[in-house]
C-alpha cells in the first residue's frame, strides 16, 4: 500500500474537527451559591459534583450570604435528603472530587467567619480571585 503524501495529509487533518484529534479541553464552570435554603444549596452543590464527575468540568464553586454555613466544620448541618447527608457531606463530596471552594471575604467578613472555621480546602478570597472568573466569558455561571 502506497503511503499518502505529506501534503494532502495535512490538508486532510486540517480539514477534520480539532475535537476528534485531541481530547476535549475541560470546560469551566462557576456556581455561585449565596443561599441558605438547604434544597436550593444542595441542588447546586450536587450539579457541582455532577459537572465535575460526568462532564470533567472544571468547577468553582463561590459560596456567599447564607451559604457560608454550609462551609463550616461545626455547628448544625441541615440535610438534603435526595442524596440522604447532611450539608456538610454534600460540600465534602464536592471538595473530595477536586473542585475548588472559595468563600467571599466581604460574606466571611460580615459573618466573623474564620479560615479556621472552614472545612479543609475552602478558602476564603477576595475579588481579586473571584472577580475574573466571573467577568471571563468562556466560564459558565450557574447562580443559586
Amino acid at each position: 500500500m502506497k503511503s499518502l503524501p505529506l501534503g494532502i495529509v495535512l490538508i486532510i487533518l486540517a480539514w477534520l474537527p480539532a475535537g476528534n484529534l485531541a481530547a476535549k479541553e475541560a470546560s469551566q464552570v462557576v456556581v455561585m451559591l449565596s443561599s441558605d435554603n438547604p434544597q436550593v444549596a444542595g441542588m447546586a452543590l450536587h450539579m457541582a459534583w455532577g459537572m465535575k464527575r460526568m462532564a470533567n468540568a472544571e468547577v468553582t464553586v463561590i459560596l456567599g450570604a447564607g451559604s457560608l454555613q454550609f462551609a463550616l466544620k461545626e455547628g448544625d448541618s441541615p440535610m438534603f435528603p435526595p442524596k440522604k447527608k447532611n450539608m456538610r457531606a454534600v460540600m465534602q463530596d464536592v471538595l473530595d472530587q477536586g473542585s475548588k471552594v472559595y468563600i467571599c471575604s466581604m460574606c466571611a467578613f460580615a459573618q466573623n467567619i474564620k479560615q479556621e472555621q472552614l472545612l479543609e480546602g475552602i478558602t476564603i478570597e477576595t475579588g481579586g480571585v473571584i472577580m475574573p472568573l466571573l467577568a471571563d466569558p468562556k466560564i459558565k455561571v450557574l447562580s443559586f
